[in-house]
């Protein structure tokens, strides 16, 4: 009775309370909902058993076996990559399946990375403010940040950055040191995504200018659509349009012959001198960007030098701020030469950016997304009564998953969804709490690192709703559809009770 009464009522609450009014919400959405629902129904009945599994391991024994649960979580990732066992859904390679039961390893690394890093920053506490100490938490996350981003799954591979981030942070590294970090590694991705964006927008009109002269030409164009620039810089590009393949060789072929493709590069070119724009210019600019990357590291050096010299110390600090300069436009230049974007996440930064423009295409979703959570008004259309989710075209594709909260938005309405962001981050707060309240420091550690997964996945997910954050595939924790997150958040749940209960051990 003892060890039941000690249970931490309140996370179980919180997060099987989460899970019903997802429960609920699929059940409103139609024959496909109601199917969806069911399913949930089941998997929270196999998620209660994992976390009260987990909230009676010993949380201890995961920091003395964070290397072997990494490893093996790093062999897993490589298992999905081979095509014989990894499953491919919807272009991405990120699936296993163990017989009819499929399941992502890309989130269960993300409580295999907190368990590892909380290990490794309680052991070393006393030196993670030196620059060095922060080379081996780098590369223990960028390994399966790469792997899960060859998949290609960019969305879930930022996730783990930000984790990477959230830890070192908590852990009482250099504030300064991950500001510069978090610039140059901004820089990274912004410099080759933004200049493919500038790419996307100016295809209707290359299509325009080509359409009166060039008419063969400028219907390959359109057939290409945002894939155009990808078959014209190689011309064997697979794309990965799931129109009429008939066509699209043909509009390849069009587009491949000498003549076109100098039209093509020359139109685009003459269009691109007509919008002039300074940043797209400079980044673009091979000569610029090394210039500047190398002036800033240049003085860095003189910054050190001086300071070593006179002691003065404004000027190691001026040089710090010159290597984050020149480093940031290194890192953009490189990145613009070795990255390659694939067109469907350029798309998900044209949809966020301007998604009035492309109506029936990048920013269909996320258009629909902000007309159905606005359409519940403040009391909402009622439980089970929304209709953007029914029928066999609804009007929210995807909508059980990364856009669920558009639908509680819909059916609940404004004070619905705001008595769920209550239950959601109130869990938070709790893990928090834990965390403040545990008698040691990988606990203290391991339930923070688990607060920040439950935020970064709620933060997120809503954005995306919302319209405040490019579309990522983020989905929101208890509430959206999916067995592999779902599973994922019981076992952090677990994991919370047995530090929560450990105190009274320790006490």
């Amino acid at each position: 009775m003892e060890r039941f009464s000690r249970l931490d009522w309140v996370s179980i609450t919180l997060s099987v309370a989460a899970t019903l009014v997802g429960v609920a919400v699929l059940y409103g959405g139609g024959i496909t909902g109601e199917d969806l629902a069911q399913r949930k129904l089941i998997w929270l009945i196999l998620c209660v058993v994992a976390m009260l599994v987990f909230a009676n391991i010993n949380y201890q024994l995961l920091g003395s076996f964070a290397p072997i649960i990494y490893a093996v979580g790093i062999l897993v990732l490589l298992l999905v990559l081979v095509p014989f066992i990894g499953k491919e859904v919807k272009g991405a390679r990120s699936w296993l399946r163990i017989g009819s039961l499929g399941f992502q390893p890309a989130e269960f690394m993300k409580l295999v990375v907190v368990i590892t890093l909380s290990k490794y920053l309680v052991l070393r506490e006393s030196e993670i403010g030196k620059l060095k100490e922060l080379i081996i938490p780098a590369v223990l996350v960028t390994i399966p940040a790469l792997l899960i981003g060859v998949q290609p799954d960019l969305g879930g591979a930022v996730m783990f950055m930000a984790i990477l981030f959230g830890m070192l942070f908590i852990g009482g590294a250099n504030t300064a040191v991950l500001f510069g970090f978090a610039i140059i590694g901004f820089f990274a991705v912004f410099t080759p995504m933004f200049l493919e964006y500038e790419r996307y927008i100016i295809v209707d009109d290359v299509y325009n200018a080509l359409r009166e002269e060039h008419f063969r030409l400028a219907d390959a164009v359109r057939i290409l659509n945002f894939e155009v620039w990808e078959v014209a810089e190689n011309l064997n590009y697979n794309t990965r349009l799931v129109q009429d393949k008939t066509l699209v060789t043909w509009a390849k072929e069009t587009l491949s012959q000498g003549e076109n493709l100098k039209i093509f590069w020359q139109t685009a070119a003459e269009i691109e001198k007509k919008s002039p724009s300074f940043l797209r210019d400079m980044l673009r600019n091979t000569t610029v960007m090394v210039a500047i990357g190398g002036t800033g590291i240049f003085f860095y050096g003189l910054g050190v030098l001086g300071n070593f010299m006179t002691g003065a110390p404004w000027m190691r600090r001026i040089g710090n701020i010159a290597l984050i300069v020149g480093l940031s436009f290194s890192s953009g230049f490189m990145s613009n030469k070795f990255i390659n974007f694939k067109p469907h996440q350029v798309i998900r930064i044209v949809s966020f950016v301007n998604p009035d423009k492309f109506q029936k295409g990048a920013g269909y979703q996320l258009r629909h997304s902000l007309i159905t959570v606005g359409s519940g008004k403040f009391a909402g259309k009622g439980l089970f009564k929304g209709d953007m989710t029914k029928g066999d075209t609804p009007f929210l594709p995807e909508w059980y998953n990364d856009f669920i909260f558009s639908v509680v938005g819909e059916q609940l309405g404004f004070w619905g969804s705001a008595m769920l962001l209550l239950l959601l981050f109130g869990l938070i707060l709790r893990a928090i709490n834990i965390a403040v309240t545990s008698k040691d420091d990988f606990g203290a550690m391991l339930a923070s690192g688990i607060a920040l997964i439950f935020f970064l996945h709620v933060f997120i997910n809503i954005g995306i709703s919302l319209g405040l954050m490019p579309v990522t595939g983020i989905p929101l924790s208890f509430v959206s559809y999916g067995g592999s997150h779902m599973l994922l958040c019981f076992v952090c749940v677990g994991i919370l009770i047995n530090i929560y209960r450990r105190r009274f051990i320790n006490a």
